[in-house]
């Protein structure tokens, strides 16, 4: 009897178990499913097989062959979304826009050839260069220029102001470019990226007065062939590297750009540069220039305006460690006009001009420089000014283009009269 009872009682919690068991086991149902379920679109058991099947896909089986039942509470939970950097939006206006500086800062201690002595800080260039592209082939440039006078008086004049217009031909003649406006002259530009102490001062023949850097004008260069080597471009030269060479011809007023045209002449100036032997000796370059223009004088019919021309020559080598030129002008007269002698007539001058960069190091922060320069004012006249330049120094690139140059320049004169110039010269170059 007991059994029996015993029997009854197992029998009875069996029953009671069996329905808390069995809903355990069933899958519980995605909220739409049960949705779907209540509205009578589906039955019960559709709904549970969806369920199953889905549950299945998303749990894989366990390690003791038992499927895992997952839970709402038990579900992993959905991968966070990746962090996402805003983004930079850039005004219109300030697309392709870019404003750097040039900046040099001097301490001198010397004389001049009237034995006057100076001790003075000055501020030898002062750029504040703007540019912007417009459209692909289409961009502007302006460089206003703070300079001291000779009184010691800042002021501002404009250097550059031109539009540049550029584009992508394929052949002997490669990126061809026109600056028009208050644009580069042909020379000086391609010389200044060759000799980089522009800031100990200007190169030889514009030092000599023949003349400067820019006009108002117009302006058409290209280089010959296609690039050099990027590894030639990085480490030695990425200027004006064309593969057999480069050239630059243009028309300009013959002013200058800090003086007022006074003819109606326009000086035409052209530079040819050849590379010889891009694959043997890639640095090596022979360079002709030449300007005919009248000098930057009235038309009167008192005076007639003096005739101004120039050609020279230039051999140089750049390497990763060694920069050198050799150049030789000869011509009469310059661009201001005042170089002419009692009767108004230009005089005839000559010269030539070494100079050397040897870098000590392959990332070109220490650096020795030297240049000689030997310039005739009027090779007709034994009795005119001969002058002799010796210059040496020292620089440091402590930061891609930023300089302090330490530089001792003397000038000598052959006329009598005229003392020895001496200068030690600190600068400070600033470049961004």
């Amino acid at each position: 009897m007991t059994n029996r009872w015993t029997a009854l009682v197992t029998a009875l919690a069996l029953c009671l178990a069996l329905p808390v068991f069995g809903r355990a086991e069933e899958p519980q149902l995605d909220p739409l499913l049960a949705l779907l379920v209540e509205q009578g679109v589906i039955t019960m058991e559709q709904a549970l097989a969806v369920q199953t099947e889905y549950d299945r896909k998303e749990n894989p089986v366990a390690a003791d062959g038992a499927a895992p039942t997952v839970t709402a509470d038990a579900a992993p939970a959905a991968p966070a979304p990746a962090e996402t950097k805003p983004v930079e939006t850039i005004p219109a206006g300030l697309k392709g826009l870019s404003i750097g500086t040039l900046v040099y800062l001097s301490y001198q201690n010397g004389n001049t050839s009237s034995g006057d002595d100076y001790n003075q800080f000055r501020i030898k260039r002062g750029y504040i260069d703007i540019r912007k592209e417009i459209t692909p082939y289409f961009a502007a440039r302006i460089t206003p220029d703070v300079h001291q006078d000779a009184d010691g008086d800042l002021n501002v004049r404009l250097k550059y102001a031109y539009g540049q217009f550029s584009w992508d031909w394929r052949g002997l003649v490669q990126k061809p470019y026109v600056e028009w406006g208050v644009a580069h002259m042909p020379w000086l530009d391609f010389e200044e990226h060759i000799n980089l102490f522009r800031m100990q001062d200007t190169m030889f023949m514009e030092r000599n007065g023949l003349f400067n850097s820019a006009d108002m004008g117009v302006l058409f260069g290209a280089n010959l062939g296609r690039d050099m080597p990027d590894d030639f471009k990085k480490n030695v030269q990425s200027h004006y590297a064309g593969r057999w060479g480069s050239f630059g011809v243009g028309v300009y007023n013959g002013g200058g750009y800090h003086a007022v045209e006074k003819n109606t002449n326009k000086a035409i100036e052209g530079r040819l540069t050849v590379r010889p032997l891009p694959d043997i000796v890639p640095g090596l370059q022979v360079s002709a220039f030449g300007i005919k223009a009248d000098g930057n004088r009235a038309d009167t019919p008192a005076e007639s305006v003096p005739n101004m021309q120039v050609l020279a020559a230039m051999v140089s080598y750049e390497s990763r460690r060694l920069v050198v030129t050799a150049q030789v002008e000869r011509g009469e007269g310059n661009q201001s006009g005042s170089a002419v002698d009692a009767d108004g007539n230009a005089l005839p001058h000559e010269g030539y001009s070494v100079f050397t960069e040897v870098r000590l190091d392959r990332k070109k922060r220490f650096s020795v420089l030297g240049r000689y320069d030997w310039f005739d004012t009027n090779r007709d006249d034994p009795a005119s000014d001969v002058t002799k330049r010796f210059i040496a120094g020292v620089a440091w690139q402590f930061f891609k283009g930023n300089y302090w140059v330490l530089d001792y320049d003397r000038l000598e004169h052959s006329l009598p009269g005229l003392e020895t110039e001496d200068r030690v010269q600190l600068t400070l170059q600033i470049k961004y």
